[in-house]
């Protein structure tokens, strides 16, 4: 006999019910039990585990035992008197982690009928093996994360999960694994009596970084065909004259949403962007070259009405460099004059500088974004008392943004 967990060779140990001179009921206890010889994440089932099995069986014998999902066979047995190998074919001894006493608890079944039976733990009997839990495996549809990520947990463990949508998208649905009329749950509550299968689903959130405050009022240029918003975004009415202030409106860092930094009294900041949303409402200042509230640049943003940062109203967005060159073409004078005079009553609401954020030409000159990039500087049409074009300017320039219909 042994007088230690692990003998230090590889001989059946006969003569004793125990192979062990002193008993350690404390073996394959566990996954991570001693002399545990399952693979990992799996261990030796317990009496009560073999037992729910049994009576899951269509029938309690043999046939049951192997019609079973585990097809379990008669794979017989080694006796601690002598170590001879008997009733191969005929009988199946299945260990437990079970002891009751000076034995060990063992599934035994044949041809007529099945039991838990105390044995001696020198008897050499087949091993298998269960998974140590159930596991849960998280999927992600869309832009977001979920707590806890997954994993194996302990059989009818509650399981709480948490999904938690991206900047810019919500979240929408679970699919898969979930209990009838839980779906839309946040937090999620599983049982988990299974292996099971959940994919959290998000969306994208329609009206984040748009405006939602100012008055949505369609004006159509008849000369373009084009409906456009009748006032600025921020501005609270449509203008009544071309220096209105209440028609002036926000001034838009190019590509940024509406987070705050519109605002003519907002906050500054020197540190740039290294993301599409900055986290904060302050006007980044930017005094290097390429000029532009965030680093690296992002020639993506403001790109049409689904466009990612996009101000406008859902349905709305910015127009291009060639869509206001035709718009100003109906003007009838290429200047203020004009850009107030047509259906858009375009106010001279002026800027912000990029160094300080300070306001700029507000009252004499009007500057408006469009949605296309320049280089390292994105198009605007600016106009004063004497003329009107599309130019390009640095897009950490605060200008004015009027949203067309898309």
């Amino acid at each position: 006999m042994s007088s230690g967990d692990q003998p230090g060779h590889g001989d059946f140990i006969i003569g004793s019910t125990d192979w062990r001179s002193t008993k350690n009921d404390n073996l394959w206890q566990g996954v991570n039990g001693v002399n545990n010889p399952c693979p990992v994440g799996y261990r030796l089932p317990t009496e009560s585990e073999w037992n729910a099995e049994r009576t899951s069986w269509s029938s309690n014998n043999s046939a049951g035992a192997y019609g079973s999902p585990l097809k379990l066979p008669v794979a017989g047995g080694r006796i601690s008197i002598d170590g001879s190998v008997l009733f191969v074919g005929t009988g199946g001894f299945y260990w437990s982690n079970s002891v009751n006493d000076t034995f060990a608890n063992t599934l035994l079944f044949n041809s007529d009928n099945v039991n838990m039976s105390n044995d001696s733990r020198a008897n050499g009997y087949s091993v298998r093996c269960r998974k140590d839990g159930v596991s849960l495996v998280i999927g992600l549809q869309g832009n977001g994360s979920v707590d806890p990520v997954g994993g194996t947990f302990a059989l009818g463990t509650e399981v709480a999960l948490t999904a938690t949508p991206a900047v810019g998208w919500v979240f929408s649905s679970w699919t898969g694994d979930v209990p009838d009329g839980a779906s839309t749950g946040n937090p999620l509550t599983l049982t988990m009596d299974s292996d099971k299968s959940v994919t959290a689903v998000f969306e994208q959130d329609l009206n984040f970084g748009r405006d939602t405050e100012t008055a949505v009022v369609e004006v159509v240029n008849p000369a373009t065909g084009v409906t456009w918003m009748d006032r600025n975004l921020g501005a609270s009415r449509a203008a009544t004259s071309s220096t209105d202030t209440e028609s002036y409106g926000d001034l838009y860092q190019w590509g940024r949403a509406a987070d705050g930094h519109e605002k003519r009294t907002s906050g500054t900041t020197s540190t740039l962007s290294t993301t599409d949303q900055p986290g904060h409402g302050d006007f980044i200042t930017a005094n290097d070259s390429p000029y532009d509230w965030r680093s690296p640049q992002n020639n993506n943003l403001w790109q049409g009405s689904g466009g990612l940062n996009n101000p406008c109203p859902v349905g709305y967005r910015l127009p291009t460099q060639a869509e206001w060159n035709a718009e100003r073409s109906s003007w009838s004078s290429n200047n203020g004059a004009g850009a107030y005079g047509s259906p858009l009553k375009l106010p001279v609401a002026g800027s912000r500088y990029s160094v300080d954020g300070s306001l700029d030409n507000v009252g004499s000159s009007g500057l408006y974004w469009s949605s296309t990039v320049d280089g390292s500087s994105a198009r605007f049409l600016g106009f004063n008392s004497s003329f009107a074009d599309v130019l390009g300017n640095l897009r950490a320039r605060g200008y004015s943004v009027r949203c067309r219909k898309d």
